[in-house]
């Protein structure tokens, strides 16, 4: 059985070819100006030229200059003038909630951003230590807090490496810390210097010393943090021109741990002086290290390609107004010549 050729064969019929779709013809924004939406919000308003004109302290001639432009601009009469009144026309009528809405969200907005230039308002996003945000933190964003009530504050406690990471991520404005090496995409700023000390108890043999000299630690039983952080590599190279730096008698992870193996009397911690503010143990004292004097440099940091906020140079500026003055009151504490206490003012 053969097919039939004279069939119609409909499954070869071409496809209708859809119609293009048709493109709105391409509009101009609409170019009008503030002046012009406010003058002709307050001739609205006012009902009159000469009383709008008035309100915003120009010349009637100058509003309704302002009022022909809007209205050429937007290709419609929004005002009926005659001798005797004023009327809006019903664009005008359409027109009027819309500018009153946009002219109330516009002065909403500035006045937002007069009072983040004033610092009335703001987010700061601060990162410190550890050590610093128990040493120093509390007292120092309690006046902060005082001074700009309306700011939001963000407080992250970390070491100086995580610290960095955050500011180059952008999730921190600001890290007080010690930093290590200079970083050519961070600026640092010195506010503060923490005299490295030798912590003991005040029955230890050394405590009676007005100041120790780094050989005077080689026999003792040294309780130091574990190898990688800052502190630990600071210790390990003063130790170096004594031949290395001895075994430590425990290694720890937190300074905290450390001051309080040292309050047992299972060694000497050397430490910041600054820990010494921030522990409940009354027992121990510390001595200033010596030949060489080692002092930490505590700075604020922050990205040099990014700008600061006004909230976030309002931080920067009240750190260093205060940590001038802790840092004097350190000092007139603790002088070198003398023999460190628990008591160590900021």
């Amino acid at each position: 059985m053969t097919k039939n050729s004279s069939a119609p064969k409909e499954d070869l019929l071409p496809l209708p070819v859809p119609l293009p779709l048709a493109r709105k013809p391409h509009t101009r924004p609409v170019n009008v100006s503030l002046k012009q939406l406010r003058g002709f919000a307050a001739v609205a308003l006012e009902g009159s030229f000469t009383r709008a004109a008035q309100q915003l302290f120009l010349s009637q001639s100058a509003l309704s200059s302002l009022i022909r432009g809007l209205e050429s601009e937007l290709g419609l009469r929004l005002l009926d003038r005659t001798t005797r009144r004023l009327e809006l026309t019903e664009a005008g009528r359409e027109l009027v909630p819309a500018v009153e809405r946009l002219l109330a969200d516009l002065d909403r907005v500035a006045g937002d951003l007069r009072d983040v230039a004033e610092r009335k308002r703001g987010h700061v996003r601060l990162g410190t230590t550890p050590l610093l945000a128990t040493s120093l933190m509390p007292e120092l964003l309690r006046s902060f807090v005082e001074a700009y009530p309306e700011i939001e504050l963000s407080l992250f406690d970390a070491s100086a490496d995580q610290l960095l990471a955050k500011l180059r991520k952008g999730e921190l404005d600001l890290a007080l810390a010690t930093f290590d090496v200079s970083e050519p995409d961070i600026s640092a700023e010195p506010l503060l210097h923490d005299a490295m000390v030798a912590i003991c108890t005040a029955n230890h043999a050394l405590a009676q010393a007005k100041a120790l000299r780094w050989e005077d630690l080689l026999d003792q039983p040294l309780l130091l943090l574990r190898e990688g952080s800052g502190l630990r590599a600071l210790v390990e190279r003063h130790f170096e021109p004594l031949g290395g730096c001895p075994k430590p008698a425990l290694e720890v992870t937190h300074i905290a741990t450390a001051m309080a193996m040292a309050a047992a009397g299972l060694g000497v911690a050397i430490l910041p002086s600054y820990a010494l503010k921030v522990s409940a143990l009354a027992n121990l004292v510390g001595v200033p290290l010596t030949e060489p004097a080692v002092v930490r440099e505590v700075s604020l940091a922050h990205l040099q390609q990014r700008s600061l906020s006004p909230a976030a140079l309002g931080m920067a500026e009240h750190l260093r107004q205060h940590l001038a003055v802790a840092q004097a009151r350190h000092r007139a504490k603790s002088p070198a010549t003398k023999r460190s206490t628990r008591r160590v003012a900021p």
